[in-house]
């Protein structure tokens, strides 16, 4: 699963950050393999039939289908761990721990996990409110958590980027509803139309499709604002850019 594609965007937006912050490389790589091993845990599981229950993942059969979904649990559970040996092996100062634990925080109950209770809840829900509790912990706590570190490593709160994760996790998870909609499975690499036929709290379903892509434009215009005032952050609004600019 690891070796199956996919663009390493959380390892990316790590080094992206840690450029903004000037935080050598060497001491973030760590932190963004840890979220890409958490990140590729998460859609083994996010994929079994308990769950999302898709056949498909980056374009190839999902782990569970070509492994069965008892060894899909345990490289799971695997890759979670190795996440947390990578992070600990590299805690040999107070500001890597406190960002490790950021880390661990938001692949937690409090984060990504929490965001897939919630998800798997929704059945039948229809409220904006409920929408951010799946797609904030979902989609945008594991989009946060390299920036974060970065942030952390550089000595400082990481609420900046915790506010620059959010708004990309929401456009990224506006956009893939709107992709589930009106896309093709050759382009996106995963089955298509699963939210509408399992009931699922989508942006589309509570805004429409054009109503979504307003709200796009407006979080893509507060993360260039946030970003320019940071400073030295190109390719982060660049990467804005591209999420608010696929075509759906």
């Amino acid at each position: 699963s690891l070796n199956a594609g996919g663009k390493r965007v959380r390892f990316v937006l790590a080094l992206a950050a840690a450029e903004v912050y000037g935080v050598a490389e060497e001491d973030i790589k760590p932190f963004a393999l840890a979220v890409e091993l958490i990140h590729t845990y998460s859609l083994i599981h996010d994929d079994l039939p308990a769950l999302d229950n898709d056949d498909m993942r980056r374009g190839k059969p999902s782990n569970h289908k070509v492994f069965g979904e008892d060894f899909a649990v345990i490289a799971g559970d695997g890759l979670l761990n190795l996440a947390y040996e990578v992070l600990l092996s590299a805690c040999d100062t107070p500001l890597k721990v406190r960002a490790a634990a950021k880390i661990a925080e938001l692949a937690g109950y409090r984060g990504m996990v929490g965001g897939q209770a919630y998800d798997l809840s929704s059945d039948g829900k229809t409220g904006e409110e409920y929408l951010y509790k799946i797609q904030t912990g979902k989609t945008c706590a594991l989009i946060s958590a390299p920036l974060v570190a970065a942030e952390i490593l550089a000595d400082k709160s990481g609420q900046d980027m915790l506010e620059v994760g959010k708004n990309l996790g929401l456009i990224f998870q506006f956009g893939d509803d709107l992709l589930d909609v009106f896309g093709t499975e050759e382009a996106v690499g995963k089955t298509l139309g699963k939210d509408k036929d399992e009931n699922k709290l989508t942006a589309v379903k509570v805004y429409g499709a054009e109503k979504t892509k307003e709200i796009m434009r407006e979080l893509y215009e507060k993360t260039v604002e946030k970003l320019e005032k940071i400073g030295n952050a190109e390719f982060l609004k660049s990467f804005a850019e591209s999420l608010l600019t696929r075509t759906f």
